[in-house]
């Protein structure tokens, strides 16, 4: 059986009261494992794991994803559809998870008790527990504490289909994602490897485009004072090539000037000028 994955192709999408369109022109792969998506507050992140996951449309382009999607959002205030068949379930999987999470047996009826990571830990155990193609999990491991955190760390690493994880944790991007896919307005960028890596990939990328910039200046400098020096040999070139001020009976300055017309040597050197020129006109 094939791997569940997840296509963007050209996808764009916009709000209806933006101004403008939030995601244009994505395209992206989500494989097996869990990518992170990395970005400041407001560039799309959850609207992202939203199209993936068919809750959104989007205006232009095509998703391509399993249908069994499962999206977990950062709050806590309503208990997990099927949380009570979770709870019931008999089966092996439903009580490894119950046990990996700790989750006690009468959490559907004290829900508004339950602290956040204890709805957070039920939250993921309930989404695990379907076993979905792909599982999106939006900020899990927020006002958690270590031990809380842990569990859930450890829970999600066992998922094996397509996980796609928004969150400000690095540390939890760094132990699971195998990329990371970083919103960059107007850019998307998915690079390998966890937070760390990406983000050191990310400096190498603006270093080498620092590179470039800086010879390409170094090359139009270059250029452009070639340009003035061909620039000065053709007004020179002209000067001689003129027979204006000369002694009309100076018949031998007269046949050097029409030898060197004949020849054509100051006509390539302006036309070596005007290529230059182009040159300098396209590096600008």
């Amino acid at each position: 059986m094939s791997q569940p994955f997840i296509r963007f192709h050209q996808v764009h999408f916009s709000y209806p009261t933006a101004a403008g369109p939030l995601l244009a022109d994505v395209s992206l792969h989500f494989g097996a494992g869990w990518s992170g998506i990395v970005g400041a507050n407001g560039t799309g992140k959850t609207t992202l794991m939203r199209l993936a996951t068919g809750q959104l449309v989007p205006d232009a382009g095509t998703v391509d994803a399993p249908p069994l999607a499962v999206y977990c959002p950062q709050r806590t205030d309503d208990p997990p559809e099927d949380l009570l068949a979770f709870l019931a379930d008999p089966g092996r999987s439903a009580a490894r998870l119950r046990e990996r999470l700790q989750i006690a047996d009468d959490w559907d009826g004290r829900w508004e008790s339950l602290s956040h990571g204890e709805r957070k830990r039920a939250q993921i155990a309930v989404a695990l527990w379907t076993d979905p193609d792909v599982l999106a999990v939006d900020e899990p491991t927020n006002h958690l504490d270590a031990d809380a955190r842990a569990l859930l760390a450890a829970a999600l690493g066992g998922f094996r289909k397509v996980g796609i994880l928004v969150s400000h944790d690095r540390a939890l991007l760094d132990e699971l994602c195998t990329q990371c896919v970083f919103l960059e307005p107007p850019e998307v960028v998915a690079r390998p490897g966890g937070f760390s890596a990406g983000v050191q990939a990310a400096a190498k990328e603006r270093q080498t485009v620092n590179d470039q910039v800086g010879q390409d200046r170094r090359q139009l400098k270059k250029t452009r004072r070639e340009a003035s020096r061909r620039e000065a040999l053709a007004a020179s070139a002209d000067r001689r090539r003129s027979k204006r001020g000369i002694d009309p009976h100076d018949h031998d300055a007269k046949d050097r000037i029409n030898r060197a017309r004949v020849t054509g040597k100051d006509g390539v050197g302006g036309k070596l000028q005007a290529q230059l020129d182009a040159r300098i006109e396209r590096m600008q």
